[in-house]
């Protein structure tokens, strides 16, 4: 295991660039101590640590169409647009199993970060502390607003971890993590359009339960930019390492176009092979 922290950015159905990315790492046996997965970047990421290449990127790619993993099957069954019950019993069990045996013995840090909805802030689970178990840590962290449930753990409700926290990297950094790899799903200058008036009305009707929950979901695309701007920020400092796709992603959050996932899956693996070696000098570095 090397001293190395990932730290995976979501997008849904364009996580299939960090799968090719993480599909790299393992093909060089490349062990990250810490993984935080955010949203989709935690159900990749769980992949990484049960050893499985190739796992995340053919179920996103082969189920897309599927409308019990995504669509109006999993909307009548579940109440949202994504079939977690379908992905964690009927695929992880017996499609395309998930090795939950090798990921629970694995002694690398395994992070999801998920957005409190009763308080409006960011909470990180380590796989190891999941009371409730990690896959519904997992859920919770990758259920997008609008499109997914709330997710109950204890006594508070959760979401998309992408909410309060898109991209955690002052958490590594503030615990003096020194090899951080930053793995994104746009490309580096990709930037949020502003919330309009219309989806803030829609935000407050459907989660008025939750106005710190509101709060946030409304502030999401300012929050998100300037975490961008401080990502490129500490690359051009030489503080961390970004792996991000070179032009800018077509790809939708409920893409239905395999050909175009299966790009951007090779497209992951393309632009972590060409950096490699230098994340390899850069983790077996002494000092």
């Amino acid at each position: 295991m090397q001293e190395l922290t990932l730290i995976l950015e979501g997008g849904a159905l364009r996580s299939v660039y960090t799968s090719g990315v993480l599909d790299v790492l393992m093909k060089y046996k490349i062990e990250a101590n810490y993984i935080l997965g955010v949203s989709a970047g935690a159900l990749t990421g769980m992949n990484y640590v049960s050893k499985q290449p190739k796992r995340s990127a053919e179920i996103n790619i082969e189920y897309c169409d599927n409308p019990r993993y995504i669509g109006i099957k999993a909307l009548r069954k579940e109440k949202g647009f994504i079939g977690y019950d379908y992905l964690f019993n009927e695929i992880s069990k017996k499609e395309n199993p998930f090795d939950f045996e090798t990921f629970k013995r694995s002694e690398q840090k395994f992070i999801s970060v998920i957005s409190n909805c009763e308080k409006g802030i960011t909470e990180y689970v380590e796989k190891n502390d999941c009371k409730d178990g990690i896959f519904k840590v997992v859920q919770a962290s990758s259920s997008m607003p609008l499109f997914s449930k709330t997710v109950k753990i204890g006594n508070y409700h959760y979401l998309d971890g992408a909410v309060t926290m898109p991209i955690p990297v002052d958490w590594a950094l503030e615990r003096g993590h020194k090899n951080i790899l930053v793995v994104l799903t746009r490309d580096r200058e990709y930037r949020k359009p502003e919330v309009s008036n219309a989806m803030k009305r829609v935000y407050k009707r459907v989660y008025r339960k939750y106005p710190k929950l509101v709060e946030k979901l409304c502030t999401m695309p300012e929050r998100y930019n300037n975490i961008k701007v401080h990502i490129n920020d500490l690359e051009k400092q030489g503080r961390i390492m970004v792996i991000a796709p070179k032009t800018p992603v077509t790809v939708s959050r409920l893409e239905k176009d395999k050909e175009k996932l299966k790009k951007l899956y090779e497209d992951g693996k393309n632009d972590m092979e060409e950096k490699i070696n230098l994340l390899e000098r850069l983790i077996n570095q002494e000092g």
